[in-house]
């Protein structure tokens, strides 16, 4: 029996709630969203659900997925200023989150269109988003770091040259990391999402916005 659209949109918010559940969850629980490799860097998963989320749940909705991320690791960083301190900036940590949460869906879309093959496109959507993610989000770190334009300013030295290229560095093979995790741990949850759904006897996509 194909699903009424309240029934859409009941499953829409259901998706949408278990969604924010996990990725507040994941935040603060150790090693599940943010996976600690040293002192100053760790792979961050946390991307996955809000692609995932994007991708099934339309604009809106990846939007709002975007915000809870980057809202969650904007309170990570208060908690731990002198590793994370740049992160205290919204514009680092929420920001790009939601632009990620924003874009999945018509980039997810796109490459349906190109591949005319939707499980082709998944893993090709959450390969590229992530990369999107780590070029907007990389050049802000530098950037704010270098101006101090965050809190806790003044537990870096002012000389911070060399770290900067120590940090950008590592959160460029972090990124090549969280890619292929995306792609790897995101494809077969999407494909099996898109399979219960189809089951139901869903038309379309949850989250088309108008």
């Amino acid at each position: 029996m194909k699903r009424t659209l309240v029934n859409e949109r009941i499953r829409s918010l259901v998706l949408t709630a278990i969604f924010i559940a996990l990725i507040t969850a994941f935040t603060f629980i150790p090693q599940t969203g943010y996976i600690t490799i040293t002192q100053i860097a760790s792979i961050t998963t946390l991307h996955i659900p809000v692609i995932i989320g994007g991708i099934l749940l339309g604009r809106k909705n990846g939007l709002l997925l975007g915000f809870v991320f980057g809202l969650g690791s904007m309170i990570r960083s208060f908690m731990d200023p002198v590793f994370h301190a740049p992160f205290t900036n919204p514009l680092l940590s929420v920001v790009p989150r939601m632009f990620i949460g924003f874009i999945a869906h018509d980039i997810h879309r796109l490459f349906t269109k190109l591949m005319k093959k939707e499980k082709l496109a998944y893993p090709l959507s959450l390969g590229v988003v992530t990369f999107l993610h780590s070029i907007t989000v990389i050049p802000l770190i530098y950037l704010f770091v270098k101006t101090g334009f965050h809190f806790y300013a003044d537990l870096y030295p002012h000389d911070f040259e060399g770290f900067l290229v120590v940090i950008t560095s590592i959160f460029s093979i972090n990124s090549l990391i969280e890619i292929a995790l995306a792609v790897l741990v995101g494809t077969p949850i999407l494909i099996a999402l898109k399979a219960a759904e189809e089951k139901e006897g869903g038309q379309g996509e949850l989250g088309e916005d108008k």
